[in-house]
């Protein structure tokens, strides 16, 4: 309540890209340089310095353009989001290069306020950039669900 319109209280917004990446570069990176742009291990994907996947990442260990540094909340004055990424391989773009990459989700209470500071910083320093283009994006508006018998979706906003 209070965050928005009222319609969207108990809601949530949803920025969904396709990101392209040049898949033919990256394989053509070395080892490191690959770790290096996320500032994960490859092998395990812990993050530099630590020995697993899930473990607290130590910002400090990796570059400070690696992905997951830029984009961690500890680095970004606790801004979070809820994301979720898709691998796509839509097979070739007719030049012979792989159509492949990630299709991205991201849902935030306000993109202003979350998604928008962290995409500008992102667009700014991400050594990923290298390797990844955005060719389609989405905003959606999407209201709360349906909580108790008699109601429908979207009575908030049409009803």
């Amino acid at each position: 309540p209070g965050d928005g319109a009222d319609w969207m209280t108990g809601g949530s917004y949803l920025v969904a890209r396709r990101i392209r990446m040049t898949i033919e570069a990256w394989d053509r990176a070395s080892l490191k340089d690959q770790e290096d742009t996320f500032g994960r291990t490859k092998i395990e994907g812990a993050p530099y310095g630590k020995q697993k996947e899930r473990d607290t990442p130590d910002l400090s260990a990796m570059p400070a353009d690696a992905h997951v540094r830029l984009a961690h909340p500890d680095n970004n004055d606790g801004l979070m989001i809820l994301r979720r990424g898709y691998s796509f391989t839509d097979g070739t773009d007719g030049l012979g290069r792989l159509d492949a990459g990630l299709f991205f989700l991201a849902y935030q209470r306000d993109t202003r306020k979350a998604f928008v500071p962290l995409q500008t910083k992102l667009a700014a320093n991400d050594k990923l950039n290298e390797y990844i283009t955005h060719v389609a994006s989405a905003h959606f508006a999407c209201p709360p669900g349906v909580r108790k018998p008699g109601e429908w979706w979207g009575q908030t906003l049409l009803g």
